[in-house]
């Protein structure tokens, strides 16, 4: 599969900035899980810049594959890519990578584990504030991990496209889901009315022919996702 950050064409200019590799390998991932007909995450957790593991979300497969979780709530991206650490492992250098926000359940997997850093693509609408859970606790908070949101552009667009898509072509409603970001779920309805990207999952194309064909459409996004950025995280 083609590195995401050498897009071809238009896609590979001066004006996208290239996701960090980790990232890059995340949003594959989340294209995977796609592809594999689960929701559209992909997580990865670095060692001073090296990944070390990965995970991507499988609620809908049976099979747990190079993960641990399938088929149940449990099997998120964050919670699969998580599970590969060894108890023990030290935290020196560690930074997890996810195409979404984490929810509440992968956030407290993640307080619970050694990782010190979270870098989220793009934001979730549904668990905006989630982090105040810190507050409950002296032990809760103690060791919070630092929570970096990477970016508010087309790439930050494709991971919530990637989400909303799956939900859509279901037809499972997520209160204040489409309200938060109209574009987006007006372009997954497009997607999913024509079949595109249904194609281009059965094609096993991979995310840089994905993104090259979304690109342009995803530019009407982006203040989707600055909006919903705007509103504080914690």
């Amino acid at each position: 599969m083609r590195p995401v950050d050498r897009l071809p064409g238009a896609v590979h200019c001066a004006a996208v900035q290239e996701l960090e590799p980790p990232m890059a390998r995340a949003l594959e991932l989340a294209w995977e899980s796609l592809r594999a007909g689960s929701l559209g995450v992909g997580a990865t957790v670095s060692r001073h810049g090296e990944v070390i593991a990965t995970g991507r979300n499988r609620m809908a497969e049976r099979d747990p594959g190079d993960d641990v979780l399938a088929g149940s709530s449990l099997a998120h991206a964050e919670m699969n890519a998580l599970a590969q650490l060894r108890w023990g492992t030290r935290a020196d250098g560690l930074e997890l990578w996810t195409t979404l926000q984490p929810c509440i359940q992968c956030l407290g997997a993640i307080r619970l584990s050694p990782v010190p850093k979270v870098h989220a693509l793009a934001p979730d609408p549904l668990f905006r504030g989630i982090e105040r859970i810190r507050e409950v606790n002296e032990f809760v908070g103690r060791r919070w991990p630092e929570i970096v949101e990477v970016r508010t552009d087309r790439w930050a667009a494709l991971s919530l496209l990637l989400h909303t898509h799956f939900v859509t072509f279901w037809g499972v409603t997520l209160d204040g889901w489409d309200t938060a970001l109209p574009s987006i779920a007006g372009l997954a309805h497009q997607l999913v009315d024509s079949g595109e990207l249904i194609h281009l999952a059965a094609e096993a194309a991979p995310l840089a022919e994905v993104a090259t064909a979304l690109w342009d459409r995803l530019d009407a996004c982006v203040p989707d996702v600055a909006r919903l950025a705007a509103l504080p995280p914690a």
